[in-house]
């Protein structure tokens, strides 16, 4: 019996010591600054991801148009979109302090949309919600019947369509779009929800 309690005691020693070991300190603080780091630019990577969905649903379709599997007759304008959204990507890219400038920017609206998703769809992530409102106004046979989107028309999706066109087939040069694209016009958020 002594023998088992001399282990026990010996075992818990060695957890105690573990777990109170100094090397573990520096993993905590790195995990804190990468969370930092991500908070910091959460609005910007919210909206934007929205964006670069529509961006991917552009490539597909003028992929269908060149191939021949739909055409479509507003090619030219999905074509300069898609070719001034990567103009404005790539810079932001080389230009970290600007996503910064967006992040800040685009608070208004990030909080629009949070305040319509907690209102409509509170069991919802908000880039579910964001995601969601986008896929039922493009589908067209998606009835939103619970009116979570907005009362008369997808609000979302008006918002983030809207919103390309204006910015994108109107600016060429990405310092342009992006001057523009820091003042997202969300009065379709505001007032006709």
């Amino acid at each position: 019996m002594y023998k088992y309690l001399k282990h026990i005691l010996i075992y818990s020693l060695i957890l105690i010591y573990s777990c109170a070991d100094k090397v573990h300190e520096g993993k905590g603080l790195a995990l804190t600054t990468n969370s930092q780091q991500t908070y910091k630019t959460k609005n910007f990577n919210t909206i934007i991801h929205r964006f670069n969905k529509y961006a991917e649903l552009a490539r597909e379709a003028i992929k269908k148009h060149k191939s021949g599997k739909d055409i479509r007759k507003d090619f030219d304008e999905i074509q300069t979109y898609v070719e001034n959204y990567d103009k404005l990507i790539s810079w932001i890219e080389k230009n970290p302090d600007k996503k910064k400038e967006l992040d800040k920017d685009w608070t208004e609206a990030y909080n629009w949309l949070e305040k319509r998703r907690s209102k409509n769809a509170s069991e919802k992530t908000l880039i579910k919600y964001i995601s969601d409102g986008i896929d039922c106004g493009i589908n067209l046979s998606c009835q939103d019947t619970k009116k979570q989107y907005g009362t008369k028309e997808n609000q979302i999706d008006l918002f983030f369509v809207q919103n390309l066109r204006d910015i994108f087939l109107a600016h060429s040069d990405p310092e342009e779009i992006f001057i523009t694209f820091k003042t997202l016009d969300i009065s379709g958020l505001k007032d006709k929800f």
